[in-house]
């Protein structure tokens, strides 16, 4: 970490809590996935198909956050002028936000949430809650995230670069998992695709 008067080429100066911030973000959202795994209910049923190629693209969203995160970090900024005001609360908000959707789009997929794209034999189509308005709120939940780490460390190139890798690691996996959802649920599954969007909300 670096304190000084100039950033560099992508990087623009933060304040301490603005730093702060996204620091608090990242906790929050990693203490949510981290109750999640530990609070996931046991399904009854088997394993009866899984996606390998999801791990691609779970590969992929990985590495934008880490393009997003990685790099020069320049605390200059005055933590009481209304730039870092502004932005402190931007950013934790937004981290805020992200952590709230997981939580709660964690908690109504129950024991149906998984790291990799499976079905099990007990599956069930959720509709309920975040995913009445998005079919994949969790990875809307990451982006929010995402967006409140690159600019709470003042790396705005790295958003620049991290948000179209993501969106395409992202793709890979709602494909993935939306390929073995239509297979086992067909027409409830379509109707569902035409009605909601899915990740972001309003754009299907």
């Amino acid at each position: 970490m670096n304190a000084g008067n100039n950033a560099g080429v992508g990087y623009i100066p933060i304040s301490a809590l603005q730093y702060a911030a996204a620091v608090v973000g990242g906790l929050l959202f990693g203490a949510a996935v981290l109750a999640k795994r530990l609070r996931t209910p046991k399904a009854q049923g088997s394993v009866s198909v899984r996606s390998r190629l999801s791990l691609l693209g779970i590969a992929v969203q990985t590495l934008s956050f880490f393009i997003a995160a990685v790099g020069r970090v320049e605390i200059s900024t005055p933590i009481g002028s209304s730039r870092s005001l502004i932005l402190s609360a931007v950013v934790l908000l937004i981290g805020v936000a992200g952590a709230a959707l997981f939580h709660r789009s964690a908690r109504v997929l129950g024991a149906n949430w998984s790291l990799v794209a499976r079905m099990r034999t007990d599956h069930q189509l959720v509709r309920e809650g975040p995913f009445a308005r998005m079919r994949h709120p969790i990875y809307f939940a990451m982006l929010l995230m995402l967006a409140a780490l690159a600019i709470g460390l003042g790396h705005i190139w790295g958003l620049v670069a991290a948000v179209p890798l993501f969106v395409i690691g992202t793709a890979i996996r709602i494909r993935e998992e939306e390929k073995l959802l239509r297979a086992q649920f067909g027409e409830d599954h379509a109707r569902y695709v035409r009605e909601v969007p899915a990740f972001i909300p309003f754009i299907g």
